[in-house]
């Protein structure tokens, strides 16, 4: 349903040239069949196997938009989430331990966008106090019933335990703070297991581990995160790993330490290794094709490699998921929904002035100042369009379409937007 908060929330992010954190169905066009194929995984996913997708589409086509729109799907359908961006200086995708606590602070559940694993250890436990209450019929006046949990909590974590030592280590220690009512310790515990560093020497002591989270744990610990989500009754985890190109950049060894990274996911994946695992990686061609991208790592390629003939229809059940670009037609049906779901004062007066042809030339000026490229105007034309529509609706005076034109900003793009522009100088 779409309230006036949400619209207020979804004009608010585009206004910032940024993807909506929610509400993104009522202006998605285009993406239908691409969901629907990531509908089919995440359903398998939920059957208890792990599964990967590589979302393959130039700059413009969409391609952390679909992600975000297939997590809210997702989730929905009571999938955890979790969206961490790629980089090549504080995230690069080598460094696993850092990605992993990317992961943590991100979690999100339905009712808590990020910083959810507090609740989710919450909601495990709790589910394992009403077994004992419902199979030994104690409840929480019985002397016996903290000692009941904590036997079954110990039963819980003998399976995780071998699959993931100092995660269920520190659950076992959380719960035991939480008997205590040390609420401080718990809280230390939580931030240690989610990869912090800066946790105090005595509370790593009261969880008996030692250290902190690095590369060679963090699959071990993903690994317990997505077991403590089934078993908190959630359906799975949707990792997205965003702008993984990114990778590019880096220095041979680092890029190479990258593709292995990749790699070994792929074949964790493949080996179910993490059932209840979605991930998805999103990159552009050149991750894919480029010398220095994935056939770089021919293990890798030929495992993901994408096949496409001519002739052919696409195939949306390839590792590889691709994303068509923006074109022209595409760009104003978004625009028509935006300008539906802006929450105006007096509606008539705004799609009278920002008419059909109105958001036909505003197409054209933005595309224009980027080389005639529509692929790479979405974000700058949304971003336009909202700045017209706040006009109209606070101006009754203000006519677009004898005042606005459309200014390439300079300081605001983004390199492929530069690299255009700079084209046309």
């Amino acid at each position: 349903m779409l309230t006036r908060d949400l619209a207020l929330s979804i004009v608010h992010a585009l206004r910032a040239g940024t993807v909506p954190a929610e509400g993104l169905e009522h202006f998605a066009v285009g993406l239908e069949p691409q969901v629907e194929a990531l509908r089919e995984q995440w359903d398998f996913v939920a059957r208890g196997h792990g599964q990967y997708r590589l979302l393959r589409g130039p700059y413009g086509s969409g391609k952390t938009f679909l992600a975000a729109l297939a997590s809210s799907e997702a989730q929905k359908a009571d999938f955890a989430v979790t969206h961490v961006v790629v980089s090549a200086t504080d995230a690069p995708l080598y460094r696993l331990a850092e990605i992993y606590r990317r992961a943590c602070l991100g979690l999100t559940v339905p009712g808590r966008r990020g910083g959810a694993l507090q609740g989710v250890v919450d909601r495990w436990l709790d589910r394992i106090e009403g077994q004992v209450m419902d199979l030994e019929g104690l409840d929480e006046a019985d002397h016996r019933f903290p000692g009941a949990v904590q036997r079954r909590v110990d039963n819980h974590l003998v399976g995780l335990g071998r699959e993931a030592g100092r995660f269920a280590a520190c659950l076992k220690a959380y719960h035991e703070a939480h008997l205590r009512q040390d609420f401080a310790e718990a809280r230390g515990i939580l931030d240690w297991m989610a990869g912090e560093a800066k946790v105090a020497a005595a509370v790593k002591r009261a969880a008996g581990v030692r250290g902190e989270i690095d590369g060679s744990d963090a699959l071990i610990f993903l690994r317990g995160l997505v077991t403590l989500l089934r078993e908190s009754g959630h359906r799975g985890l949707v990792l997205v790993l965003d702008e993984a190109e990114t990778l590019l950049r880096l220095r041979g060894p680092e890029r190479q330490k990258s593709l292995e990274v990749l790699r070994q996911l792929i074949d964790a994946l493949d080996r179910n290794q993490f059932p209840g695992l979605l991930l998805l990686v999103t990159g552009t061609p050149d991750l894919f094709e480029s010398a220095r991208g994935i056939r770089d790592l021919p293990p890798l390629h030929e495992r993901i490699r994408l096949l496409s003939r001519e002739g052919e229809p696409e195939n949306l059940r390839q590792p590889q998921l691709r994303l068509p670009p923006f074109d022209r037609d595409r760009l104003l049906m978004v625009a028509r929904r935006v300008r539906g779901l802006y929450p105006a004062g007096d509606r008539a007066r705004l799609v009278g002035r920002v008419s059909d042809g109105f958001l036909w030339n505003l197409a054209d000026q933005v595309s224009a100042g980027f080389g005639g490229r529509v692929d790479l105007a979405p974000r700058m034309f949304l971003r336009e369009l909202v700045h017209v529509l706040d006009l109209v609706d606070q101006h009754p005076d203000y006519d677009p379409v004898a005042s606005y034109r459309f200014e390439v900003p300079t300081a605001d793009l983004r390199p492929e937007e530069d690299e255009a522009r700079e084209l046309m100088l």
